[in-house]
C-alpha cells in the first residue's frame, strides 16, 4: 500500500493542538491526588485476598472486575502516591497510542496514521465530557477510561485478525474479557460490534464458524455471566427510580439530543475539516464497510447514543454521569470519523476545491473560538478541557490544590489523636480536582480515608 510521505501545514497544525492541549495535562498528573473511591478500594487488599475481593464484589456490589482489579492493586495501597500521579500520565499517553495502533492497522500507512491519531485523540482530549473521571480520578479511569483505550486496541487486533490461530486472536479474546469487565457501557458497545463485525462477514463469506463467530460467542457467554451477577441486581433494586418506563425513553431521547448538541456537532465539523485536508490519502484506502449506505450509520450513530444513556436512567433514574458519557463520546467520535470518511469520497466534494489557508484558518477559528468563547463551563455547561488545564496552572490553582492537600496529611500523619479534624479544600482545580471529605465521619470518603491513616475518624470542620 502506498505512503503518505509528507506533512502538510494542516497536519503539522493538527499535530500541534494535539501537543499543545496534551503537555499541561501531563503536567497536571504531578498535583494530582486520590480522592473518594481510591481509599475505600486502597484498603480492601488489607481484609481480603485479590480473589476473595473479586467474589465479594461480583456477589455484593458489581460484575466490573477488570475496573476492581485495576483499584484494589492503586499504588497508594503500598503508600506510592507518585505512582497514583503516574497512572494519570499513562491514561493519556496509552490512549494516544491506542489510537496510533487503531489507525495504522486499518490503513498501514505511517504517515496517515499520525494525522488520524492525532486528529482523533485532540478531539478526545478537546471535547472529552468528563476529563477528571478519564484521567485524574482512578476510580473513574479505571472503569471507564481504561476501557475505552482496551476498545481501540480491540478495534486496531481486529483488523489484523486472520482464520489461523495466532498469538494476536489469543490478545482479541483476552480484550474482550478485559473490555466487558470494565462497565456495561463498553460491553453493550462491544456486543454490538462483534456482531456487527460477525453479521458483515457472514453475509459477505457465507461461512458461519470463523473467527468473528467465535468472537461473539465469547462476547455474548461474558456478557451472560455480568448481567447474572447478584452484586448487580443488589446495587440496582438499592435505588428507588421514580420514573415510568415511558418517561425512561423520553429522558433518553432528550439525553441522546443533548449529547448531539454538546458533542457531536463540532466534532463532526472539525473532523471533516480534517478529512477534506487528506482527502487523497483517504481515497486510496480500500475500506469495505464504507459500502453500507449513510442511513445505516446514521442510524448506529443514534442508536450508540441512546443506549449509552438508557442503562443509567433504567437503572438508577438519573441521567448518565460524565464519566459514562465519555464512553458514548468514543463511540461518537468513531462513528462521525466513518461517515466523514464516507462523504469524502462523494464525487461533487472531489470537484470543491477550498485553498489550504482557508482551511487552516477555519481549524484555527473553530477550536480558539471555542475555547474562548465558552470559558464558563457552569454557564454553558459545555467542557473546555483546554482552557481548563492552562487556567489551573496558570493561576496557581493546581499548586495550591496540592499544598493544601499536602498540608491535610501532614496533620493527619503527625497526630496522636484518633479523631482528626479538616478544614474544607478552598482550591478546587477544575481539571484535578473531584470531591472533598464530608462533615459527616460516616461518610464512605471520611471512612474510608479514616482506615487509610488508622484513625478513628476524619471530620471536615
Amino acid at each position: 500500500m502506498s505512503q503518505s510521505r509528507t506533512f502538510s501545514i494542516f497536519d503539522k497544525l493538527i499535530i500541534l493542538l494535539l501537543f499543545v492541549a496534551t503537555l499541561p495535562l501531563l503536567y497536571l498528573s504531578f498535583f494530582n491526588e486520590p480522592s473518594a473511591d481510591d481509599f475505600n478500594y486502597a484498603i480492601k487488599l488489607d481484609k481480603d485476598t485479590f480473589l476473595g475481593i473479586e467474589y465479594y464484589e461480583y456477589m455484593h456490589w458489581g460484575s466490573r472486575y477488570t475496573a476492581t482489579a485495576v483499584l484494589i492493586t492503586d499504588p497508594i495501597h503500598w503508600g506510592s502516591f507518585l505512582g497514583y500521579r503516574v497512572i494519570s500520565v499513562l491514561m493519556i499517553l496509552l490512549f494516544i497510542f491506542a489510537s496510533y495502533f487503531m489507525f495504522y492497522q486499518l490503513v498501514k500507512d505511517k504517515i496517515l496514521s499520525v494525522k488520524l491519531a492525532s486528529l482523533f485523540s485532540f478531539i478526545y482530549i478537546f471535547q472529552l465530557p468528563g476529563i477528571n473521571s478519564a484521567f485524574y480520578w482512578l476510580s473513574g479511569s479505571a472503569t471507564y477510561h481504561l476501557g475505552n483505550i482496551l476498545f481501540l486496541f480491540y478495534i486496531g487486533f481486529c483488523a489484523k485478525s486472520t482464520e489461523q490461530l495466532k498469538l494476536r486472536n489469543v490478545f482479541l479474546y483476552l480484550l474482550i474479557f478485559l473490555i466487558i469487565g470494565c462497565n456495561e457501557i463498553s460491553m453493550i458497545y462491544l456486543l454490538i460490534f462483534n456482531f456487527l463485525l460477525f453479521t458483515y462477514n457472514f453475509f459477505k463469506t457465507r461461512k458461519l464458524f470463523t473467527i468473528y463467530f467465535y468472537l461473539l460467542l465469547w462476547t455474548v457467554l461474558l456478557t451472560i455471566f455480568i448481567l447474572i451477577a447478584p452484586g448487580n441486581h443488589e446495587r440496582s433494586h438499592s435505588v428507588f427510580n421514580p420514573y415510568s418506563f415511558t418517561e425512561i425513553i423520553l429522558r433518553s431521547l432528550r439525553k441522546t439530543t443533548v449529547i448531539i448538541i454538546r458533542y457531536a456537532a463540532l466534532s463532526f465539523l472539525i473532523i471533516f475539516l480534517a478529512f477534506y485536508s487528506f482527502r487523497k490519502s483517504l481515497q486510496k484506502m480500500k475500506f469495505s464497510l464504507l459500502s453500507l449506505p449513510y442511513y445505516f450509520y446514521i442510524l448506529l450513530f443514534l442508536l450508540l447514543i441512546f443506549i449509552g444513556c438508557f442503562p443509567s436512567i433504567y437503572t438508577l433514574g438519573s441521567y448518565p454521569p460524565l464519566r459514562t458519557v465519555n464512553v458514548i463520546f468514543l463511540s461518537i467520535l468513531i462513528v462521525v470519523m466513518i461517515i466523514c470518511c464516507k462523504l469524502i469520497r462523494e464525487p461533487f466534494i472531489s470537484k470543491i476545491h477550498v485553498p489550504r489557508f482557508l482551511l487552516n484558518i477555519s481549524l484555527l477559528i473553530l477550536v480558539l473560538g471555542y475555547i474562548f468563547a465558552i470559558r464558563d463551563n457552569e454557564v454553558y455547561d459545555l467542557s473546555n478541557n483546554i482552557y481548563n488545564s492552562y487556567d489551573d496552572i496558570v493561576s496557581g490553582k493546581a499548586q495550591k490544590y496540592k499544598e493544601e492537600v499536602r498540608e491535610r496529611y501532614e496533620i493527619i500523619q503527625k497526630s496522636k489523636e484518633d479523631t482528626i479534624y479538616l478544614s474544607p479544600i478552598q482550591t478546587k482545580p477544575l481539571i484535578i480536582y473531584h470531591s472533598d471529605l464530608s462533615h459527616d465521619p460516616k461518610h464512605f470518603y471520611n471512612a474510608s480515608m479514616a482506615e487509610y491513616f488508622n484513625k478513628k475518624a476524619i471530620i471536615i470542620k
